[in-house]
């Protein structure tokens, strides 16, 4: 399974989760990635661990550094974790 897989996969399973496709985050100049929206009284620091957690479990390795500057924004009440290196233009 591939980093992009085990997000996807740990979103579905999760329902205070939902994928985020193509979102163009801060300094990204209108590339686009995959983005993960945590829902209003979610944590997002509670999202990354879970998901190091779920991909530990499934033996999924970053060896591409796929998560490496992972980023957050607001989106009202909803947070949005994005993947600069994940889905999308930015491969």
């Amino acid at each position: 399974m591939t980093v992009e897989e085990a997000i996807r996969n740990y979103v579905d399973e999760n329902d205070q989760y939902e994928l985020y496709e193509g979102y163009s985050g801060r300094g990204m100049f209108g590339r686009k990635c995959l983005g993960v929206v945590v829902k209003q009284g979610c944590s997002f620091m509670d999202f990354i661990i879970n998901l190091t957690r779920y991909m530990d479990d499934n033996d999924v390795e970053d060896a591409d550094f796929k998560l490496e500057g992972a980023a957050y924004d607001n989106l009202g009440l909803d947070t949005v974790v994005y993947f600069p290196n994940i889905g999308g233009d930015c491969v």
